[in-house]
Formats: C-alpha cells, sequence, structure tokens
C-alpha cells in the first residue's frame, strides 16, 4: 500500500502543471522537454515573447529559461502554445490516473446506476465497456466497424486502460486521429494533414502499414535492449557526475592553498624587499650625519678661534700700551686673512642634503598592472560520447528519421547590412558568431566590422584602414582580424563596445584565420602557400607548406576553418585543388578538385560534420560528407548572379546565414527534410 501510496503521488506531481499547480490540462510538451498546460503556456507566451511576429521571436521556458523560438514565422503569437507538439505520454497517463478507479467500470452502467466491470474500449467513442454493452453497442450496423481494443489480460482484478484517442490525437486537427506519416516531412498526419499540407509528397503511408514494416518490427524487438544500454551509459555518467563533486572540492582545496602559498611568497618577498631599503636608508642617513657632524665640529672651532680673538682685541684695547695695541691690530689682521680663507673652504664644503626614493621601475609597472593574482577557469573535458552516439543513432535510426545530408536549405529570413558611411556595395567575407548571440560581419569591400542584434538589428560598426578578410574568437570578450595588405591581425574588444586593442604583425600576408588549442593559424599565399601557426601574442611557432606534388596544386588559400570538434582542419583555395582537409597532424585526409567547383571560399560544417563549401565563381553552396564525398549541390546558381561569399551555422540549430560578393543582403537558411 505504501509503495501504490508513493507511485500515486509521483504521478500527481509529474501531471502538475508548473504554472498553474493545477492537473495538465490538454499538455503542450516544448523542445527542452517540459510540459505546461496550453492555456497556461499561452498566457506565458504572450507575457514574454519578444521580438514579436519576426523569425528571430522566441520566449523563455518558466522552468530552465531555455529559449524556444517560433517554428513558423506566418503564425501569431496567441496561437503559438496549439502549434506546439501534445505530449502524448502525459495524455496518456492524465487519463490513465482519472481512469484508474471508474475505468474500471462500465461507462454505460455507471450511467444507469450500476457497476460492470469494463472489459473493452471502442477507441472511436472512447467509452469503455462490460460484456453485455459490447454486444449491445456491436449490434448497431454504424458502430460495429468500430475498432475495439480488450483492457483485461488474464488478470480481471488490474485494469489498465491507456488513453487510445488522446494519444492519436493530431497536434494541428484536434478532432482527428493520426492515421499517416509523411516521410518527405518526417511528420504524423492526419486525414486532414494529408489533404491540406501532404497531397504532392511522396513518401505518405499509412501507420498501420509502418507498423507492419520490418523496419519498424526490428526496431520494436530491439529497442528494450537499446533502452537498457542507454542506462547503463547515462548511469556511467551519473557515476562521473558523483566523482566530479569530490574532484571539485578536492580542487578548490588546492587553489586556496595555492593562493595563500602565493600570498605568503609575496608577503615574504615584500618584507625581504622592506627591509633591504630600509637598511639602505638608515645607511646613507648615517654616513650623512657622520659627515655633517665633522663639518659643524670644525665651523665651532672657527666660531670659537674668533670670539677669542674678539676676546682679547677689547682686554687690549682697554688696558694695553700703544705697541701692544698695534701689535694686537696687526696680528688680528692676520688672522682675519686666515679665517676668510677657511671660512671660504668650509662653505665649499656645505650642501644641503634632501633623500629621495625611486622605485623600481618592474615593481611600479607590477603595482600598476596588477589586478588580480590569477584566473579561475573551468576546464570541462567532454565524456568519452563514442558508446552513447551509438546508442543514440541506434535509436533514432528507423524509416522516420532522416540526416541532414537528405535536406534542403530553405530560406526562412533575410536582411539588409549596408550602413551610413558605406561607400561601396558591401562584400561580407566572414561571419562570426559571438557567444553572446550578436552576430559579427566582416565587410571587406568598406573596410568595416559590423556587428549585429540575434533579430539582424544593427549596433555599430568599427572602421579599418585596409580592407579585412577573416575572423576568429580569441575568448568571450575578444576577436581577431586578419587585415592582408599590413599584414597585421587586429585584435578587437566586443565586451560593451567594439575597440581596437592590439595588433598583431606578422611575417607574411594574413588571410583566413583561426584558433586551434590556443595556437594561431593564418593562411597566406606567399612562402608556398603556407600556413602559419602562432602563439597568442603574434610570435612564429613554425610554418606548414603543402606537400611537395601539390604545390602547385593548392594556389591562393583563402579561408582556414575547422570541424566542431576541431579535431580537422579545413582549407578553402582560390586556383587549383579547391578544398583540402587535414587531420592536427597536418596529413591530407582528402581533397576536392572539381574542375566545375571554381575559386572555393567560405566554409562551415553542420551538427552532423557535414562540410559546406561557398564557390564563388560557380555561385553555388556544395554539401560534402564528412569523409570528403560530394553529397549534393544545396544552393545552386540563380538567375540573379549572386556569388556565395562566407556560410555560417548556428552552434545550436540547423540554421545557417550566408552571405554574397558585391551584395548589400544576407540571407538566413534553414535545413529541412
Amino acid at each position: 500500500m505504501a509503495v501504490a501510496s508513493q507511485t500515486e503521488t509521483r504521478l500527481s506531481q509529474i501531471l502538475e502543471c508548473p504554472i498553474c499547480l493545477e492537473t495538465l490540462k490538454r499538455p503542450k510538451v516544448l523542445p527542452c522537454g517540459h510540459t505546461y498546460c496550453a492555456a497556461c503556456l499561452q498566457s506565458h507566451i504572450s507575457n514574454k515573447v519578444t521580438h514579436g511576429g519576426t523569425p528571430q521571436a522566441r520566449f523563455p521556458c518558466p522552468v530552465c529559461r531555455v529559449e524556444t523560438a517560433s517554428s513558423d514565422p506566418n503564425i501569431r503569437v496567441e496561437q503559438w502554445a496549439e502549434s506546439l507538439p501534445v505530449n502524448s505520454v502525459v495524455y496518456s497517463l492524465i487519463d490513465f490516473s482519472e481512469r484508474n478507479e471508474a475505468g474500471k467500470y462500465c461507462g454505460q452502467c455507471q450511467n444507469q446506476g450500476k457497476e460492470s466491470l469494463a472489459i473493452c474500449l471502442c477507441k472511436e467513442c472512447g467509452q469503455a465497456m462490460c460484456m453485455t454493452c459490447k454486444q449491445y453497442h456491436n449490434g448497431f450496423p454504424s458502430l460495429s466497424q468500430h475498432d475495439i481494443i480488450n483492457l483485461i489480460d488474464g488478470d480481471e482484478s488490474c485494469s489498465v486502460i491507456p488513453n487510445q484517442a488522446t494519444i492519436e490525437v493530431c497536434s494541428s486537427h484536434s478532432s482527428e486521429r493520426i492515421k499517416f506519416f509523411c516521410g518527405d516531412h518526417n511528420r504524423l498526419c492526419c486525414n486532414t494533414c494529408v489533404i491540406l499540407e501532404h497531397r504532392k509528397c511522396d513518401r505518405v503511408t499509412t501507420v498501420d502499414d509502418m507498423i507492419t514494416s520490418s523496419d519498424v518490427k526490428t526496431k520494436l524487438i530491439n529497442v528494450e535492449t537499446t533502452l537498457s544500454k542507454s542506462k547503463e551509459h547515462l548511469q556511467q555518467i551519473m557515476r562521473r557526475i558523483e566523482t566530479s563533486y569530490g574532484t571539485i572540492q578536492k580542487d578548490k582545496a588546492d587553489i586556496l592553498q595555492h593562493i595563500h602559498s602565493l600570498k605568503a611568497q609575496l608577503i615574504a618577498k615584500l618584507e625581504n624587499l622592506e627591509h633591504d631599503v630600509i637598511a639602505s636608508l638608515e645607511g646613507n642617513c648615517k654616513s650623512e650625519n657622520i659627515n655633517l657632524q665633522t663639518l659643524e665640529t670644525k665651523g665651532q672651532s672657527l666660531v670659537t678661534a674668533i670670539d677669542n680673538d674678539k676676546v682679547q682685541l677689547k682686554l687690549v684695547m682697554a688696558n694695553g700700551s700703544e705697541v701692544q695695541k698695534i701689535i694686537m691690530l696687526h696680528n688680528i689682521d692676520q688672522n682675519q686673512h686666515s679665517y676668510n680663507k677657511a671660512i671660504s673652504e668650509f662653505e665649499t664644503k656645505i650642501s644641503e642634503v634632501r633623500i629621495s626614493f625611486d622605485v623600481d621601475e618592474t615593481f611600479q609597472t607590477f603595482v600598476n598592472d596588477i589586478d588580480e593574482i590569477g584566473k579561475i577557469h573551468l576546464i570541462h573535458s567532454n565524456l568519452d560520447c563514442s558508446s552513447c552516439h551509438e546508442l543514440l543513432t541506434a535509436s533514432i535510426s528507423g524509416p522516420i528519421r532522416f540526416s541532414l545530408n537528405e535536406s534542403e536549405a530553405v530560406k526562412v529570413s533575410e536582411f539588409n547590412v549596408k550602413i551610413s558611411g558605406d561607400t561601396n556595395l558591401c562584400s561580407i567575407s566572414d561571419i562570426l558568431h559571438l557567444k553572446d548571440t550578436r552576430i559579427l560581419l566582416v565587410d571587406s569591400l568598406n573596410y568595416t566590422i559590423k556587428m549585429f542584434e540575434q533579430n539582424y538589428e544593427f549596433l555599430e560598426s568599427l572602421k579599418l584602414q585596409e580592407y579585412p578578410c577573416s575572423a576568429c574568437s580569441l575568448s568571450n570578450t575578444e576577436v581577431a582580424v586578419t587585415i592582408p595588405v599590413q599584414k597585421t591581425i587586429q585584435i578587437i574588444g566586443t565586451k560593451d563596445k567594439m575597440l581596437k586593442i592590439r595588433k598583431i604583425r606578422t611575417r607574411l600576408q594574413c588571410w583566413g584565420i583561426v584558433v586551434v588549442k590556443n595556437q594561431l593559424m593564418i593562411a597566406t599565399h606567399e612562402d608556398e602557400n603556407s600556413v602559419l601557426i602562432l602563439d597568442m601574442h603574434g610570435k612564429e611557432i613554425r610554418t606548414v607548406r603543402s606537400d611537395r606534388y601539390q604545390i602547385d596544386k593548392c594556389l591562393k588559400p583563402l579561408f582556414i576553418k575547422t570541424d566542431m570538434t576541431k579535431a580537422t582542419i579545413f582549407i578553402s583555395y582560390d586556383h587549383g585543388l579547391r578544398f583540402i582537409a587535414y587531420n592536427m597532424n597536418w596529413n591530407v585526409l582528402f581533397t576536392i578538385s572539381n574542375q566545375d567547383l571554381a575559386s572555393a571560399t567560405g566554409i562551415d560544417t553542420d551538427r552532423e560534420g557535414n562540410i559546406y563549401l561557398c564557390e564563388y565563381v560557380s555561385q553555388c553552396v556544395q554539401q560534402i560528407s564528412p569523409e570528403g564525398k560530394l553529397i549534393k549541390t544545396l544552393i545552386s546558381k540563380t538567375e540573379e548572379s549572386k556569388s556565395p561569399l562566407a556560410i555560417s551555422f548556428y552552434r545550436d540549430k540547423d540554421r545557417f546565414i550566408l552571405t554574397y560578393g558585391d551584395c548589400d543582403v544576407v540571407e538566413v537558411y534553414d535545413l529541412r527534410v
């Protein structure tokens, strides 16, 4: 009984809406996994949605604050909650909870004041029935074709009634049940969905046909094993979390001890320095005092001699003879010359003494520059998720899952990047998605770095003296921008306003740039089309050149990028081979040399590792597999004759920004299957 009570309490908590704290009504689930009443969620959306009516509109989850964007910019804010998917599992649990007692009994009999055990459920009517009512129900020709499911299997004391009708309700048309699956859009559909939205799709099949397919049967057989492995892997991760608690405490204690040790060392060093400078001060003062005392003694001796002559002169002049007076005057006159000479020499030895203190330049610089003892860094080492990836791949494989190499690029938005002061057409040669969601654009033709909000509203710009080419993030508040002609990397601060912080001079022209393991990798046209590797201060570490047999094929490297795992380096070339992929040891993994693809420029990768290569002259974007196989032309040449220049994916979604040469408009695309 206690276990049953705990189960009921836990079930009640699961079925409680976090907003109204009542049992969920028409539960809608967000991408983050939290579920709310449709009405509660809509009220929250109306109060919290930002940038309403634009493709960037979004609202935060009331629990975890993860933002959810509008799946369709054409849907009004007031309809967002309805457009979100129904949480079918919660619906089933709610129905089970409500029917756990009443559902054991026949609904028709209860209406007549009787209690009869229900043995079946009509999915069409949504009614539980006893044997008698079932026979009565099937006696009507119009009801005889209804789908009846048995509720009792062997043990009549245990009646489990899942809300089949509710689970099968279409999220778009609540009055209809799900009966079809569209493979082109990866959607479950009702009759209305198929007629209105999927009538031209090629891969539409009934759910009944899907469930009898060999793929689904195999998936059903293996799902329990897959879930068990997923649970086992998750438990391993949880054990790692438990270990991390102890590791954090140990690291904290070690750091505190280190800080105290540094403090003690600094105090001891300062005390030694203080002792030395005070000893020097005392020694100098003592020496000068001795000198002054010696001079003072000499001066006092002269004063005494003069006083004696004055006394003698007075006595002789009062009591002496005329001869004595003449002799005294003569002697004093002689003495006066000696006194004057002694006083003159004495005066030259007298000087005003001051003591000054000149702080050592290194020490003063240290005092002025030091703002902190050190920085605390959280170092997150990713778990080995290879087995987890295999499990997830196995769990999502099958007829209702499609990879991004089966996707199409659908344009969802565009925005103008021309600003006041631009004298040329814009040519956005590189794009950076900053961690604070701002977007940095490198406009090479207008010598300008431009900053935009995530909703594509212009924020600010920074003018440069020459045309920039490429950019990469150095930290949360600094980016590096290459200026090829000046052989310069301009470091720009991005914390509040964009500011020029410092410059790094390079030996060769610098075009593409990327940061890997605290090293700057720079693509250059010079020195046999090499790659320069610098430390973060600009000191050249080494030069990497293409293999000898490829030197004449790898001409004018433009952009250098890495995949999301920073395990592979990609370089695009203006001439010769269009594209080369290297591992971290600079061994060639594969090349792209299709002669129809002229002048490769921008590069980026999606979450699956597929590579996207902009072809400037061919005016297209190619989708390439992680192994180097050309999958398809994702964006083809159009009548507008626009040349793709740069491409950059959002890190958390299948969306990318695409720019063109000599074009003031930047486009935003989604990958959709």
